[in-house]
């Protein structure tokens, strides 16, 4: 049977999560064929005992975590539908999401699709958002509230940057773009790979109809440990695309903001070791 939609699901230690978006995923699609592939980034949490007997997936154990963006890229590779689409482990489908992107999907080619996200509550999550400063202009612009904003009006909107929590992918798009940088062990890489994909015209939409809650931050809580990896991730994004100049402004930018904000623990190794992404 040909498959329209791979979906992928990257687990890392959120065995409870990933088992309760397959079984939405399973609730909720009934419009089209697809494949679950669920990529595990070395879990020691009993997923690999438990998601190596599911019948309802192909399941991928690395063993190592190699991140997030690594990690879909595995699951891309052995995907066969004609859209692939990236889920988050924390994600659960409150419709059938996937057959509505797939609908949408045919009828707008050349478009890479997200939906408006929504907390376990139902209020708003975040959906979008927008790509790096990479240069003077673009920063000060920012600064000053002169970049058009998209209001929060669950209309169709193409956007800078879908979350990297839903996205849905013409594999066409893909061999045309490549695949995630690994370099980018996670966070800010679905955010490249979208930078990639506006320099060859290649259009990134929020749409109304598929709805999704996203459980964010259920899968990494907060903490010093996950900023440094979030600026790990944003100085190399910035380095890639920033000229030398503008990019010295930058890290002396972020290194007083930070410097500033924890200036009560400045001796904290963890404030350190940020500190030191910044030089």
């Amino acid at each position: 049977m040909k498959i329209q939609v791979s979906i992928i699901i990257v687990n890392y230690n959120t065995q409870t999560l990933t088992k309760q978006c397959i079984d939405s995923i399973l609730q909720q699609t009934k419009g089209v064929s697809y494949e679950i592939i669920v990529v595990d980034n070395a879990s020691t949490d009993g997923s690999k005992e438990y998601f190596s007997k599911d019948k309802n997936i192909k399941y991928i154990y690395n063993n190592k975590n190699i991140g997030f963006g690594a990690a879909n890229n595995v699951g891309m590779k052995v995907a066969v539908g004609e859209y692939i689409f990236l889920l988050n482990s924390d994600t659960i489908l409150l419709n059938d999401a996937v057959s509505l992107f797939y609908a949408y999907g045919e009828a707008h080619p050349n478009t890479v699709l997200g939906c408006y996200l929504q907390t376990a509550e139902g209020q708003y999550a975040s959906s979008f958002h927008y790509f790096p400063a990479f240069t003077i202009k673009d920063f000060l612009l920012r600064q000053l509230r002169l970049k058009k904003h998209i209001k929060i009006d669950y209309q169709e909107h193409d956007v800078e940057c879908i979350c990297g929590a839903d996205m849905f992918i013409p594999r066409n798009i893909i061999e045309k773009v490549g695949m995630f940088d690994e370099n980018i062990f996670l966070y800010g890489e679905e955010g490249e790979w979208q930078y990639r994909m506006a320099q060859q015209n290649i259009f990134r939409r929020v749409i109304p109809s598929p709805k999704i809650v996203h459980l964010e931050g259920q899968s990494m809580s907060a903490s010093l440990k996950k900023q440094c990896i979030k600026y790990e991730s944003h100085f190399y994004v910035l380095e890639k695309y920033m000229d030398k100049f503008t990019l010295k402004l930058a890290k002396y930018y972020y290194y007083y903001h930070f410097a500033f904000a924890n200036r009560h623990q400045l001796k904290n190794p963890e404030v350190q070791s940020i500190l030191n992404i910044f030089k």
